[in-house]
């Protein structure tokens, strides 16, 4: 098993990416500046970020600090704002280096941030550790203070800060908090600081509100000569908390057209970020190159692993494009020989590779946890006695992870057939069989027929003549341990869910129509959550509602996600409108009609509210015939 934490070990070619972000930050004449690096969820984004901690902490240069804030560590205090004013202050008046000559200025400012806080919010609403300030306990703050690491250098003994700011005798009053600024910018003055950087990590796992807080304090109180900071976060997740915090609330529904929506979140977003920095997805080589050095950091020791790395760093100046594979390990040991159980992992790793390629979009993090994952499932098939194929492993649970409905769907008919579904059959000999100019496959496999699936469906090795009731029963339990880390939503995904079912029709609106922006993937994720969801609770009207606002906002795939889940969801405690909604949606939807109506039929059988509900649309609908 791999861990899952960031790490300033590159196995990925990142370095170049920390190099470049280095030397923006360090650039006297770019400064202050506020950069964004931007990934997907599961991107490199934090491993980046440590690699940029280390590079940084190991210059020859008396004239650089590095601090850090981790956004989500402090999500549950009250003031984005002021968490973040009092990390950055804390870590500077504890730099090894720096902090003697600023100590008291670093109070002075505390003090200000306990006022602000203070007057924002009253002082039964004071979620900062600062309270224990006001109060005189120094428990909260020791604690918080500990938490608070400088990245550059340790600190400099204890320094009892509660302590400190009791003590201190500036007067602080709310019309010199605009001031701060100054001061700020006057306190890096008195010292030899040329290049203060502050890197914000996790950004994205915060709340809407604590992500734009945080953003507007940058912009408020830091945005001074010297400084840099460095964001990490999922461009979509910032979008999405600017759209929550503005659009919906200055935008009339009638309003919101798409181009206003994006105009506005683009205009804010370009002026809390100056330099974006959108990190690309991983190559099918990087990918095989990454997957066979996890296999040679689980089994070589430190010095081997050493050796593989430097190997590998030295083919990858003389060629970018070439993936590092078995031979290539095998001459980075010479003369030892490879470990036989290194040997056994890289030949798996060659098996599954491309698979994993295809299936993951090139995202380290999915890779990793798909590996743990596979390593689960082949260690059930062992001790249950099960012979098993790795690559017929690897895909099923790439269509698991990136298709759940997909998936649901073909277990059904191996279920019905017995391990060998004639339509999985069908449906690879049509697509193996067209050319590039004949796109379109027959009507009843429509559902298949997306670009990401087609790719899926022609990867090696073809199913169509493999059992599949043995791989379907190690995957019986996908909902509990082997991929829970696998099958973990995207948080851009997460965000749009909690919103759609809100009950805020103005957020979900909003919601509804981020979600077409989703790839295929997120999507059909979004749709087999919200399900989920309907088939938990029918008696609630969210996830109807929710679905009836993907329909209009025309999110694919909406319409059969929505019968389906209706059709697995109990009617004893379902809603009456869920039944106006099915029929709403036959009339919308000609080609769902005869399902739509079959299910209502269902449903009319049941001697329920919603049954009595669908009864009456369905002699309605005799009497209009």
């Amino acid at each position: 098993m791999w861990s899952d934490n960031e790490t300033a070990v590159d196995l990925l070619g990142f370095k170049v990416h920390a190099d470049l972000i280095r030397e923006v930050v360090t650039d006297a004449t770019l400064l202050p500046v506020v950069v964004g690096v931007f990934g997907d969820w599961g991107g490199g984004k934090s491993s980046i970020m440590k690699m940029l901690q280390q590079d940084l902490a190991g210059l020859d240069s008396e004239h650089t600090a590095c601090l850090y804030f981790n956004g989500w560590l402090f999500e549950g205090y009250e003031d984005a704002k002021t968490a973040l004013l009092t990390s950055v202050l804390i870590q500077l008046g504890e730099h090894k280096r720096f902090g003697p000559k600023i100590r008291a200025s670093v109070v002075g400012l505390l003090k200000r941030v306990k006022w602000m806080e203070a007057t924002k919010l009253g002082a039964k609403h004071i979620g900062l550790p600062l309270l224990a300030a006001m109060s005189g306990g120094d428990a909260a703050l020791a604690a918080t203070v500990a938490s608070m690491t400088p990245m550059l250098g340790s600190a400099e003994g204890d320094i009892n800060w509660s302590k400190l700011i009791k003590e201190s005798n500036d007067q602080t009053d709310l019309l010199e908090l605009r001031k701060f600024r100054d001061d700020f910018g006057g306190m890096l003055a008195k010292t030899d600081i040329a290049h203060l950087v502050v890197i914000i990590d996790d950004l994205d796992r915060c709340l809407p509100d604590r992500i734009i807080e945080t953003l507007e304090a940058i912009k408020l109180f830091f945005a001074v000569p010297k400084t840099a900071f460095v964001i990490g976060a999922d461009p979509r997740i910032v979008r999405h908390a600017i759209a929550t915090r503005y659009v919906a609330r200055q935008l009339r529904p009638e309003d919101a057209s798409r181009k206003e929506e994006y105009d506005l979140v683009q205009d804010y977003l370009e002026k809390l970020i100056q330099i974006p920095y959108f990190l690309p997805r991983l190559s099918p080589a990087e990918i095989e190159s990454y997957i066979n050095l996890l296999a040679c950091q689980k089994f070589l020791d430190a010095e081997e692993t050493k050796k593989v790395l430097a190997h590998w760093n030295g083919r990858r100046k003389s060629n970018f494009y070439a993936s590092y594979q078995q031979s290539a390990v095998k001459e980075a040991l010479s003369p030892n020989k490879i470990p036989e159980n290194l040997e056994r992992q890289l030949a798996w790793s060659a098996a599954v590779s491309g698979v994993l390629t295809e299936g993951l979009k090139g995202n380290p993090r999915q890779v990793k946890r798909m590996l743990n994952a596979m390593l689960l499932r082949k260690k059930l098939a062992s001790v249950a006695g099960i012979a098993i194929k790795d690559d017929v492993l690897a895909k099923l649970m790439v269509l698991e992870y990136a298709h759940p409905l997909r998936f649901d769907e073909l277990n059904n008919w191996q279920t019905a057939e017995g391990g060998y579904p004639s339509k999985l059959k069908a449906l690879e000999g049509e697509i193996r069989n067209k050319g590039e100019s004949e796109q379109k496959i027959s009507e009843g496999f429509k559902d298949w027929d997306i670009r990401r699936i087609r790719g899926w469906i022609e990867m090696h090795p073809p199913l169509a003549e493999v059992d599949l009731r043995d791989y379907f029963w190690l995957a019986r339990d996908r909902t509990s341990s082997t991929l829970t880390g696998v099958t973990l939503v995207a948080p851009i995904v997460r965000r749009i869910f909690d919103q759609l079912v809100s009950g805020n029709d103005g957020e979900r609106r909003i919601a509804a129509k981020q979600a077409i922006a989703l790839d295929s993937n997120e999507k059909e994720m979004l749709l087999q959550i919200m399900s989920e969801e309907l088939k938990r609770h029918p008696e609630r009207t969210s996830p109807a509602a929710a679905f009836e606002e993907l329909a209009a906002a025309g999110v694919e795939g909406t319409g059969p996600a929505f019968i389906a889940a209706v059709a697995n969801a109990s009617p004893a405690t379902m809603l009456p409108g869920i039944a106006f909604k099915i029929d709403a949606l036959a009339k919308g939807m000609p080609i769902l009609a005869q399902g739509a109506y079959n299910l209502l039929n269902e449903i009319a059988k049941s001697n329920t509210p919603a049954g009595a509900a669908a009864k009456k649309i369905m002699v309605a609908r005799q009497k209009g015939k």
